[in-house]
């Protein structure tokens, strides 16, 4: 029996801000969604992107499918996908990461990463942190279906809200097709970015739930113990807030002179920094997925991650697990991966076959399934609705 064709607006708001792992989910998962409509007979997916720039980091397929709304601010951007979504007379509409208002009643699924906000409250400037959490209530309220990257993240919003557990669903994301175990190093390119071999890397931004100082810590374990001459790589953007403990640490480090910081690159230059490295080290005290683990077993490096949050999850047997806490822990398990040839080629091939797992074409048929089911739901009951939002 055939599937009956239907229409969503996808708005990707954070396409063309650097924004990280939201930027590249927001980038893939569009691509796919598009990919799988032209598979279908009628299917139909209308991206909508916040800014202009947006249009620069698509591939041209699904560049010449995108509304560009170019609204004044962040309302703006809210308000105009409220009257873009009725004009495109939609089935279903996405939110990628915030749920605006002035939607009617269509059905809503949103898009929810991570609850870092509420996990690490501190660690967020205050009106930053107090917009996220309005915001993260509204959509809960307003949303048929929140879609989670990973199940430690649909965990955090059952345990933290009155939410439904029927509501909460987890989508894997998948591998971003430009890291494969084809990448060949290209010593040149990273000696452009002052890099060269050997070197640990490390992929993201530098604030304080990302644990750098802990990382530079290790680091400085390995070299005063002689295990490792290299560089220490940490190729991501400064973050906009909160990131003078990582650069206060790296400044204090004796080896400091080695510990090169790109900044941000474009992205079809990462794969060469995973290409070139002996590990990636990657310690954050919380994630709602972590896209390097991801890529750096898929291009056959070597992963030493934190034992906590969603990261156990995505890289299950594929890595070495530590406390991201203990520095020694941390220093001994680079070490490991480094200097022990069988336990790195057990690794490299459990990262491939792990890798292969994580597929945005998975993604997209995922998505498609849930938006079919919201779309026949009775929407004037709402009956997953949240009635009690996070305080």
């Amino acid at each position: 029996m055939s599937k009956a064709p239907i229409r969503v607006a996808v708005l990707a708001e954070r396409l063309g801000t650097r924004a990280g792992g939201t930027e590249v989910y927001e980038r893939c998962l569009l691509t796919a969604l598009l990919n799988k409509a032209v598979q279908t007979d009628g299917n139909q997916i209308c991206p909508m992107v916040a800014r202009s720039e947006a249009l620069d980091v698509l591939p041209g397929s699904v560049r010449s499918a995108c509304h560009v709304l170019r609204p004044g601010g962040k309302m703006g951007t809210l308000l105009a996908t409220g009257i873009a979504v009725k004009r495109l007379r939609a089935d279903v509409f996405h939110s990628c990461f915030v749920t605006p208002p002035l939607l009617g009643n269509i059905p809503v699924v949103a898009t929810v990463h991570d609850l870092g906000f509420l996990q690490y409250k501190e660690q967020y400037p205050r009106l930053l942190g107090w917009r996220l959490k309005k915001t993260f209530n509204w959509t809960l309220r307003r949303a048929d279906v929140i879609v989670t990257d990973s199940d430690h993240t649909r965990q955090d919003i059952l345990a933290l809200t009155d939410t439904a557990p029927m509501k909460v669903r987890t989508i894997h994301n998948g591998l971003d097709q430009q890291f494969t175990r084809k990448q060949a190093m290209n010593p040149l390119a990273l000696l452009s970015y002052g890099v060269r071999q050997p070197y640990i890397l490390y992929v993201g931004r530098l604030e304080p739930r990302k644990n750098v100082p802990v990382l530079i810590e290790a680091y400085d374990r390995l070299r005063s113990s002689g295990r490792f001459t290299g560089q220490l790589v940490m190729l991501g953007a400064k973050n906009t807030f909160l990131c003078d403990a990582a650069i206060a640490r790296t400044d204090r480090s004796p080896f400091r002179r080695d510990i090169v910081q790109p900044g941000h690159v474009p992205d079809k230059a990462v794969p060469v920094f995973y290409a070139g490295a002996s590990a990636l080290a990657f310690v954050s005290l919380y994630e709602g997925f972590g896209f390097p683990v991801l890529e750096a077993m898929a291009t056959g490096l070597p992963v030493v991650c934190s034992n906590t949050t969603s990261l156990p999850e995505i890289v299950g047997d594929a890595g070495l697990l530590v406390d991201p806490t203990d520095s020694k822990a941390v220093a001994d398990a680079l070490a490991r991966v480094v200097h022990d040839d069988a336990l790195r080629g057990e690794l490299i091939a459990k990262g491939f076959r792990r890798a292969a797992q994580f597929t945005w074409d998975r993604a997209a048929e995922e998505f498609f399934d849930l938006y079919r089911e919201v779309a026949m739901r009775d929407t004037s009951t709402r009956a997953y609705r949240t009635q009690v939002p996070v305080s």
